[in-house]
């Protein structure tokens, strides 16, 4: 098995070339020293059968009319790793020095998780709002959106179950309100809160955001890592562009737009205003 991968990676001009690709399509920068991870990936390509090679692989990409491939690709190259509560004083400063200072009057507050992955941000934020505002105010003025690249995540995220390990991440009067059990292995979030989310696929990468309101709040965690600078300041503008004028945007706290030309003032680690 070890021969057969060698072998198909012995192209190196082929496999720069879907690095290129990745990069043009995707805004996605593997770095020099990465092509192992992106040998990984690809070689599940090739062991599906459907193509004999790396150059194979891009020409289908180049001459393909829907981006099938291509959102295949992303998937395998993203890790899609998340969890519920993830950075949590993120969502502490979130609920204690954001939410008392937000007026919304006839307004909705408008969220936007932009790596989704498999929903698990998307409905934390669920939870902090709706203890924070009171079930009733936060089903009636809140909105959030969860987008990702790769359609697979995002129809777990619609469906909304996760298993039973993954529950030691909710504190406990939070597993009470919004979780319902499913079975011995898996537990799901209450169809009441899903009625806030909307999940839509979207590249970061595209270029003018397709939004017509304005978001408060933007996530962006964890995603930076696979963008070279260019393409980091360009996704940050246009956060700025789609979001109000005294918006919020979170992004890893061990991600920086510290050497970026951005309209987002640093406030604390990982977070920034506009």
């Amino acid at each position: 098995m070890s021969d057969q991968i060698e072998k198909v990676f012995l192209n190196q001009r082929a496999l720069q070339r879907i690095r290129l690709l990745i990069h043009k399509r995707l805004g996605i920068h593997i770095k020099e020293g990465k092509e192992s991870l992106l040998r990984q990936r690809l070689w599940k390509l090739i062991q599906s059968k459907e193509f004999k090679d790396l150059n194979e692989i891009c020409d289908h990409i180049d001459n393909e009319k829907d981006s099938g491939l291509l959102l295949r690709l992303a998937t395998l190259i993203s890790t899609n790793h998340t969890y519920f509560f993830r950075e949590k004083s993120h969502f502490d400063y979130l609920q204690k020095h954001i939410l008392p200072t937000i007026k919304l009057n006839s307004n909705k507050l408008r969220l936007w998780s932009a790596a989704s992955s498999s929903g698990e941000e998307v409905y934390t934020l669920c939870m902090i709002l709706a203890e924070a505002m009171g079930k009733k105010q936060f089903f009636e003025q809140v909105a959030i959106l969860g987008t990702d690249i790769s359609q697979k995540v995002l129809q777990k995220a619609e469906y909304a179950h996760y298993l039973k390990e993954n529950l030691h991440q909710i504190p406990p009067n939070f597993r009470l309100n919004y979780i319902d059990p499913v079975s011995n292995d898996t537990f799901r979030i209450k169809n009441e809160l899903k009625k806030v989310c909307l999940f839509r696929r979207l590249n970061l990468n595209m270029g003018r955001y397709p939004f017509k309101q304005k978001f408060h709040i933007i996530f962006c965690r964890n995603v930076f890592i696979y963008f070279d600078m260019a393409t980091q300041e360009s996704i940050c503008k246009e956060f700025a562009r789609v979001s109000t004028s005294d918006a919020w945007l979170f992004i890893s706290q061990t991600e920086t737009l510290r050497n970026l030309d951005v309209p987002w003032k640093y406030v604390s680690p990982g977070i920034y205003r506009k």
